[in-house]
């Protein structure tokens, strides 16, 4: 008679085999310092050829080079069109396009890791939030009563002339407030702060190095807004390290961003 093969065999009685230890898990091995480094680089100057090109359009645009001086006024007609709350807001918000999913990138190709996963999204309890933004308001808030002993009497003019030149300010704020936010934390605090953390840097070493690099791109502050920011992007680590969550300081940059927007469109 022909065994039939869709039919369980009998029970024998011996013990079946044992299955087999379930794999590994890939070890997770972030980019070293340098390599961390070498990133940093290629996503600013990612960063800084996208604000290079939005630029270079808008100069068209306006017939720039059609009018061009002195080399002293085509310099001051440069920083005019840079500091043009339309086009600087613009600008920025596009590079969110560009810089974040070049990070999240980073972290992907990495071994063991997805991108958001690199970047930090581990998951954070409600509270965290409203916690983390009040303290960035108090931050501003004890800046903002300190600052005229400092002497700092209001926003800088860099901000004035943004503000005053905007003629729709909902783009200023698009990109003051969201996207300078979003391209910055995900650079900093995100694919640098990963591989920072995990080398011999440690905590203190990855805070004040990110806070530092982050606070020297605002070159066009005075020395005390730019210790300011310094001092911010301390907090703003510490919130990364505390939650393992970008999402908090990019919230949390949001919040300082869009107060000092409206301070200074309310001018």
């Amino acid at each position: 008679m022909t065994e039939n093969p869709y039919q369980t065999p009998p029970d024998s009685g011996a013990t079946p085999p044992p299955l087999p230890p379930p794999l590994p898990e890939a070890a997770k091995t972030p980019w070293n310092g340098w390599w961390t480094l070498l990133w940093a680089v290629v996503i600013f100057f990612a960063w800084q050829f996208v604000v290079s090109i939005g630029l270079v359009i808008a100069a068209f645009q306006r017939d720039f080079f059609k009018n061009l001086g002195t080399p002293e006024a085509a310099e001051n007609d440069l920083l005019a069109l840079a500091f043009d709350g339309d086009i600087a807001g613009s600008v920025t918000f596009i590079s969110i396009f560009f810089v974040c999913p070049l990070c999240w990138f980073v972290g992907k190709i990495c071994t063991g890791y997805t991108g958001w996963e690199y970047l930090g999204n581990d998951r954070v309890k409600w509270w965290h939030w409203p916690l983390w933004a009040a303290l960035t308001v108090a931050c501003s808030l004890i800046f903002g009563l300190i600052a005229p002993f400092l002497g700092v009497d209001g926003p800088d003019d860099s901000m004035v002339t943004m503000a005053r030149t905007t003629q729709f300010p909902v783009l200023l704020f698009l990109g003051v407030a969201i996207g300078a936010p979003l391209v910055e934390e995900f650079m900093f605090r995100g694919a640098v702060w990963r591989g920072w953390r995990a080398s011999k840097l440690g905590l203190w070493g990855t805070l004040c190095l990110t806070s530092f690099f982050w606070a020297i791109l605002h070159v066009q502050y005075p020395f005390v807004i730019i210790g300011y920011i310094f001092c911010l992007g301390l907090l703003l680590g510490f919130a990364r390290e505390k939650t393992g969550n970008l999402w908090i300081p990019v919230s949390m940059h949001a919040v300082n961003n869009g107060i000092a927007t409206i301070e200074m469109l309310h001018l």
